[in-house]
């Protein structure tokens, strides 16, 4: 058991090339990594205390090895933790701490939170809510908002401020990402077209990761990591079960589970080193007067 649903009311060259890296930072940094419809060097992770946390920590991986080296901490995220109980990226999706704390008993399982274990969230899972009974996750599951009888995009901001901001996973990703270090460019869950008309579409799916972004997948109480498409219609994507690729036709069911939703994750670029943009800058001013004095 893992994804609950819940709906509620979702850079003379050199000098150029220079500039172009200052002011867009790393905005190419996932783009060429495209091969075909599926992206090259995506994490394969196998369930650790929670699917939801699970697939968002191969999110967090995959952005981790393309800029983004403080998300997972303690060294650049491995591609697979299958067979390796000590891979960092465990860590970074549910630390000790957190399973001391919330996941106590088998999955499944409420009421066995310890809350005087001085845990602070270290992890997704922590910021998620994945286990806890606090905010009605049994152990391995993890909420996620959409808009009742709505196809409209469920934003974080959506959920900000209110009583199921803690209950949110996606809202759980924000914080995450936040206490890495880092900011969100957009972020929201959407129902998807099979689910409800005019809902995320396949041609929505395929401009996602045509632009190198990753895409969470959920079907009936599961969350996957969607990270390629063919022109048959199917997903490619890695289930925090078994490892490998695997495949699901979009608007039908993985193993009998029907898709339901999708959560939506871009990053804001990763700030420029101060001494990067001094540099920039200083050159573009040399460069100006010594134009000047040709004239």
């Amino acid at each position: 058991m893992s994804s609950k649903r819940l709906l509620t009311t979702t850079t003379a060259s050199f000098i150029a090339v220079l500039i172009l890296l200052v002011t867009n930072a790393n905005a190419s940094l996932v783009e060429s990594h495209i091969q075909g419809a599926t992206l090259s060097g995506v994490p394969d992770y196998n369930w650790w205390y929670g699917c939801s946390p699970t697939s968002v920590g191969m999110m967090m991986g995959y952005y981790d090895r393309r800029g983004y080296d403080n998300l997972i901490p303690g060294g650049v995220a491995e591609l697979s933790n299958y067979g390796n109980d000590n891979a960092i990226v465990n860590a970074a999706i549910a630390s000790q701490g957190h399973i001391n704390a919330f996941h106590i008993g088998d999955t499944g399982v409420s009421g066995d939170d310890i809350l005087n274990t001085g845990h602070a969230p270290d992890s997704l899972a922590d910021f998620m809510g994945t286990s806890q009974d606090s905010v009605g996750n049994a152990n391995g599951s993890t909420s996620f908002f959409t808009w009742d009888g709505s196809s409209d995009k469920f934003f974080y901001t959506d959920i900000e401020g209110t009583a199921n901001q803690d209950a949110s996973g996606m809202y759980g990703i924000k914080e995450y990402v936040e206490y890495r270090g880092y900011g969100i460019a957009n972020l929201y869950n959407q129902k998807t077209d099979n689910a409800i008309s005019g809902g995320f579409s396949f041609a929505d799916y395929k401009a996602e990761i045509d632009a190198g972004r990753v895409v969470m997948i959920h079907v009936e109480e599961h969350s996957m990591f969607g990270y390629g498409y063919d022109d048959s219609g199917k997903i490619i994507l890695h289930d925090t079960w078994t490892e490998g690729e695997h495949s699901m036709t979009w608007g039908g069911e993985y193993e009998n589970r029907a898709l339901w939703a999708v959560t939506v994750l871009e990053l804001a670029p990763v700030p420029v080193p101060g001494s990067i943009f001094l540099i920039g800058t200083g050159l573009i001013v040399l460069v100006g007067r010594y134009r000047s004095k040709q004239r």
